[in-house]
């Protein structure tokens, strides 16, 4: 079922729960992958569609790939990003500091490691799992004078 985006900013601060069943997050990861518009975005998270589980997916021309209960165990040394965006924001672009490599440990146990834009997407959609926006003043990078 294709939902619309959410862009209330209290319910995208809300965090999000882990899911207790893998049914429960495929059956998320297909209402995330109807919703996505992979012309405007990579990635979408299950609270960007109002429903508050840590499940999202990642839609790259590279890289197909299904978050569930995702953390990171491993980063390496971070960078600036120019102009990050978010489907949830529309029209508003962020400098942010973000890892160039990182590790991810999925619900079920699989390790992903993922570099470039997959590495941003993943990291960006944890945030959201988190209830961390890119206009939180914590991603802003700071320009030097």
């Amino acid at each position: 079922m294709k939902y619309q985006i959410v862009s209330d900013i209290n319910v995208l601060r809300k965090k999000s729960v882990l899911v207790e069943k893998k049914e429960l997050a495929l059956s998320v990861i297909k209402s995330l992958e109807e919703s996505l518009d992979t012309k405007k975005g990579f990635g979408l998270s299950a609270i960007q569609i109002g429903i508050p589980l840590r499940v999202g997916i990642i839609r790259t021309p590279d890289c197909k790939l299904d978050l569930w209960n995702p953390k990171i165990i491993d980063k390496s040394v971070r960078f600036h990003f120019k102009g990050e965006g978010c489907l949830s924001i529309p029209g508003v672009y962020v400098d942010t500091s973000r890892y160039k490599e990182i590790t991810i440990e999925n619900g079920d146990g699989r390790k992903y490691s993922l570099e470039g834009i997959e590495a941003i997407v993943v990291q960006h959609e944890i945030n959201h799992m988190d209830g961390k926006l890119i206009i939180d003043k914590e991603f802003k990078w700071k320009k030097r004078r």
